[in-house]
């Protein structure tokens, strides 16, 4: 499935990372017709004509004169397709690129690559085996630290807050320079937010099943009363004297009043728990607040 939302986000990284080899390969082929594609192609794809640079990298991977120029045209189409959000196309591109081309200079890129187009595809479990696999292979690499943000992100995408949280803090920590430094603090800040309607969730279901105790519990004593007035009923019925009667609306007179003061109480009770589980919304939604005003100043949109 397509994420344009997600491929729009590579546009910036796309159009800086564009290898030394093209240059080399464009000097060794000068004059060649591959030689001239892969340069218009290159200008098309730094001004974002994505599709129009596909066409023209096609053609130097069919061009047979195009030499060592064909692996970073298949490179650059399957971020072309990345750009574009054409998942498919762009995983087998890559693919093919990974498997023809396993000595080429942007290997290592490619292998990143790979992890962000599998979370780009929603292959969460993929994605943070193959970023992880990233980093453990290219420590050094200018990518690692966006490779980390990724897992995290992939981490946080599968529920796993607390080691989502744990990475975040790493790219934090470690990369100090790293572009992805407000976007990993953003989700920290989300984080703590999910943590917070959690305890909401827990709150506002033990409050309700409080509440339909009470409920039960109050309905079981008004059963109870009527019980006992169609009890005294029955004992004194047939009963004439003024006393039997007096005492009969005297018990009547108990019995409601006594039902009134339950009433009062489970009132009172529920009233006080409204209140509490109000106050509790209201903190939770201004943290919303806070997180969603973040996202405006947060620096996520590059690589």
């Amino acid at each position: 499935m397509a994420h344009p939302k997600k491929a729009l986000a590579l546009v910036p990284l796309l159009l800086l990372c564009l290898p030394p080899l093209f240059l080399s390969a464009q000097a060794e082929s000068t004059g060649s017709s591959a030689s001239a594609d892969m340069k218009s192609g290159i200008d098309q794809f730094r001004n974002g004509q994505f599709d129009k640079a596909v066409a023209l990298f096609q053609k130097v991977v069919g061009d047979p004169s195009a030499g060592a120029m064909k692996a970073g045209a298949l490179f650059l189409i399957a971020k072309s397709y990345m750009a574009t959000g054409k998942l498919d196309e762009a995983g087998r591109a890559l693919d093919s690129y990974l498997v023809t081309y396993g000595g080429a200079v942007d290997h290592e890129e490619a292998l990143y690559q790979k992890g962000r187009l599998l979370f780009m595809q929603d292959d969460l479990e993929g994605a943070l085996r193959a970023l992880q696999a990233f980093v453990v292979g290219y420590p050094a690499s200018p990518f690692v630290s966006s490779a980390w943000f990724w897992a995290a992100e992939s981490l946080y995408g599968l529920g796993r807050l607390d080691d989502a949280r744990s990475v975040y803090s790493k790219v934090i920590s470690d990369y100090p320079t790293s572009v992805k430094i407000e976007a990993a603090r953003y989700r920290i800040e989300l984080i703590q937010v999910r943590r917070k309607e959690v305890e909401l969730a827990r709150l506002l279901k033990w409050s309700h099943e409080d509440y339909l105790r009470t409920v039960e519990d109050y309905q079981n004593r008004e059963r109870a009363y009527a019980q006992v007035i169609e009890s005294y009923q029955k004992r004194l019925a047939g009963a004439a004297s003024s006393d039997d009667q007096k005492t009969i609306a005297d018990l009547r007179q108990q019995l409601a009043a006594a039902g009134a003061a339950g009433s009062s109480s489970w009132l009172s009770d529920q009233l006080a728990r409204l209140q509490q589980t109000l106050a509790a919304k209201e903190a939770a939604l201004a943290l919303k607040e806070k997180a969603l005003n973040l996202i405006d100043s947060s620096a996520g949109a590059g690589n």
